[in-house]
């Protein structure tokens, strides 16, 4: 049985997943800034950010079954190379940097939530009293 309890088994397995893959997007981002990362290591991590991020796939996704290899072999084969291709000391020094700043990120995502909310509201209601004035 893969349902345990209130919160799944594969539910939990999957938010510590997402958690940790959000974490090492920015360890990679801080390493690509940080002076000691060679070349090398800055190009292929560049690269594996820019291809996740990039709307355009090599294998287009509309495409049954194969159009979504790229994102479960390439991304991640990438982003392992890139990881491969880093040095130690900069790995450690970038994972130290992502933890602070993802608290600072989660704070401000819900902060653009709650003030995104607010202004839908407020444009719900313009908009109905602009619409009762018209009828």
């Amino acid at each position: 049985m893969l349902y345990f309890g209130k919160m799944g088994l594969i539910r939990r397995i999957w938010k510590r997943r997402s958690q940790g893959f959000k974490q090492e997007m920015l360890v990679l981002y801080f390493a690509i800034r940080d002076k000691k990362t060679p070349i090398a290591a800055k190009l292929l991590a560049l690269l594996s950010l820019l291809y996740l991020l990039s709307p355009i796939d090599l294998i287009p996704d509309f495409i049954p079954f194969i159009g979504y290899l790229d994102d479960l072999i390439i991304v991640p084969l990438l982003l392992h190379l890139s990881f491969i291709l880093l040095p130690a000391s900069v790995i450690a020094s970038s994972r130290l940097k992502a933890q602070n700043h993802l608290k600072k990120i989660r704070i401000i995502l819900i902060l653009l939530g709650v003030v995104l909310v607010l202004i839908m509201a407020g444009i719900f209601f313009l908009a109905k009293d602009l619409f009762r004035e018209i009828s």
